[in-house]
Formats: structure tokens, sequence, C-alpha cells
């Protein structure tokens, strides 16, 4: 083994990074970054409406979906609002995600460990993103006075064959009072 002899050593390898990452912090800045345009940003709703225990919508379309495990490095604070969101039919930038309280009466196994989250709950996330969809849907027909059948949605706009659309936050106070038995 031939021992190879160099002029740098542990402390001085560490003072040069020490100083090369401070200055590469200084030069990069968070803010540049993180500046919405004024298209992007949607103020908070005046007004919630409780669609189901998933979710509620605000009168201005936001969507905020209930996560009921807690979140502990699987993912499931982003994944399973995924599959209400998809189910709904609503884009992506105009949802909310938060933490349900512990509540096992609308909630099924409301724990964390055995990365059973999706497995257990995809069903009833699926379900209540599609009765939201449907309820929605219903009260833009009554309120366009049109048959359920001729609307279709796309990212949280229901529209109609002749032009006509509607957000859900139009019709999220209509929606909330539809009785589903």
């Amino acid at each position: 083994m031939t021992l190879i002899k160099t002029k740098y050593n542990r402390r001085s390898f560490l003072k040069v990074s020490a100083a090369s990452t401070g200055g590469m912090m200084l030069g990069f800045n968070w803010l540049v970054s993180c500046s919405p345009t004024p298209e992007q940003i949607k103020q908070m709703p005046e007004a919630w409406f409780d669609i189901n225990a998933f979710l509620k919508i605000g009168d201005n379309g936001i969507v905020t979906i209930m996560s009921p495990n807690p979140e502990i490095g699987q993912n499931v604070k982003t994944s399973m609002p995924m599959i209400v969101a998809e189910e709904l039919d609503v884009d992506w930038k105009d949802v909310v995600v938060e933490q349900a309280g512990l509540d096992t009466k609308n909630y099924t196994r409301q724990l964390a460990g055995g990365s059973q989250s999706i497995r257990q709950g995809w069903q009833s996330l699926r379900m209540a993103g599609a009765t939201a969809r449907r309820m929605l849907i219903e009260a833009a027909a009554k309120e366009m006075q049109v048959d359920v059948k001729e609307l279709t949605t796309s990212k949280g706009i229901i529209s109609h064959s002749n032009g006509t659309s509607m957000t859900y936050g139009e019709v999220a106070s209509l929606a909330s009072s539809i009785d589903i038995s």
C-alpha cells in the first residue's frame, strides 16, 4: 500500500467547504422563486359549504379536502386527498389539504402504520369525491334547468353543451343542501 501525501487535511477540507457553502447561500434568494403572479393568487373564500365529511367547497371554488390519516412520512396527506380530487374532477392547484380531526363515525381506520392507509381507505375516498361531484352536477342542473346527463365537469367547472358553465363555488351552497340517502 502506498501512502499519498497531500497538502490538504480534514480540517482544511472542512474550512474550504464551509466557506464555499456560505458563498452559495449568500448568492441564492428563496424569495425570488416565490413570487406568484396575480392570476395565481386566489383569495380565501368568504363562505365554506360542507359537502360531506371529506370536503368542503368555498364560494370561490377553493376545495378543502380532509386527510383522515395522520402523516408520518408515507405521504398520505397528499395521496389520500388526491384520490378525492381525482374523483371530484378538481384542479389540484385549487385544493387545500387539512388534517381531519378524530372522527370514527365518518372516517374508517384513522391511524398510521402498517402501510394500509390507501388500501383500507381508497374506496371511501373515491366515493366521497364521486358523490360530491354528483351533488354539484345535480345542483348545477337544477340551477341551469337542464338534464343532469347533459352536463360535464372539468377542473372544477360544470359545463353544458350549449356553452353555459358554472364553477363548483357557484353551486356549492345549493349542493350542500342536497340530501344523500
